[in-house]
């Protein structure tokens, strides 16, 4: 087994750490924002390593801020394992703060945009780029457009409401409609979840055995036969899956029962 010397994973003390919040592409972020992953540090342990470069006889943070201050601010961690880098030039290590925060899809697509906005020159060809990061073109042709919609349409896709596919579909209409474009989708997505949310309210609970059996009995009384009131004992535990598919094949005899899936038999 080799030993992989630009890997080396040690626990480092924080106070030897660096913590640059310009530096990571996600930007800045809020405290109580990372309280759910130190929870989950706290109960499961630290999944990744952070990962770090010697930085003028410290180390600084490359990758793995929010891992950090979960454990720092909340947990109060003296140390952290972390993967030290070493001869990476400034821009090798910001495609590695990047392509980190990609992988663990921890940026929306506005800063994914922004991260593309200060880690390329606008003259650096979008094939340089995608071979770089690994990413479709297409991927970065999409996130470079967003930085040329207007404010107001960046501002929504910062929130995380707008996917790629929004972006797309508003970039192809007039300049002067984009944001008006945005704010139709942003507005028909909220009316789509509030219907949801009223839907699941209304929605009539399921129902117990006994009022299946319950059921059963009012059908019964007002004469009630055949398929129906099979099904309705099945529903309530009385008939066994194979008496419920003979029953089904006597009225309907070309019926075909699933192997498999939901409510197969």
């Amino acid at each position: 087994m080799k030993r992989l010397s630009e890997y080396d994973t040690f626990a480092i003390p924080v106070e030897d750490i660096y913590y640059d919040e310009s530096f990571n592409c996600r930007g800045s972020f809020t405290l109580p924002s990372v309280k759910e992953l130190a929870d989950s540090i706290a109960e499961s342990g630290l999944q990744f390593p952070a990962v770090v470069q010697p930085h003028e006889g410290r180390y600084r943070l490359l990758a793995g801020h929010r891992r950090f201050r979960a454990v720092t601010a909340y947990l109060k961690w003296e140390t952290i394992p972390a993967i030290i880098r070493y001869n990476l030039t400034e821009h090798q290590a910001r495609i590695l703060n990047l392509t980190e925060n990609l992988e663990r899809k921890d940026l929306n697509i506005m800063e994914e945009a922004n991260a593309l906005k200060h880690l390329y020159h606008r003259r650096v060809t979008i094939a340089i780029i995608s071979d770089e990061l690994k990413r479709p073109r297409a991927w970065v042709s999409l996130r470079r457009s967003l930085l040329k919609l207007p404010e107001k349409v960046q501002k929504l896709a910062a929130t995380g409401i707008l996917s790629a596919r929004d972006i797309e579909a508003i970039r192809k209409v007039e300049p002067q409609y984009q944001t008006v474009r945005a704010k139709a989708i942003v507005l028909a997505k909220r009316q789509k979840r509030k219907v949801k949310r009223e839907f699941r309210a209304e929605r009539t609970p399921r129902k117990t055995k006994a009022e299946i059996s319950q059921m059963i009995a009012v059908l019964m009384d007002a004469g009630g036969q055949g398929l129906a009131l099979r099904l309705l004992s099945w529903a309530a535990g009385y008939t066994s899956d194979k008496e419920i598919k003979r029953d089904i094949r006597g009225e309907y005899p070309k019926y075909k029962f699933r192997s498999s899936g939901p409510c197969a038999f």
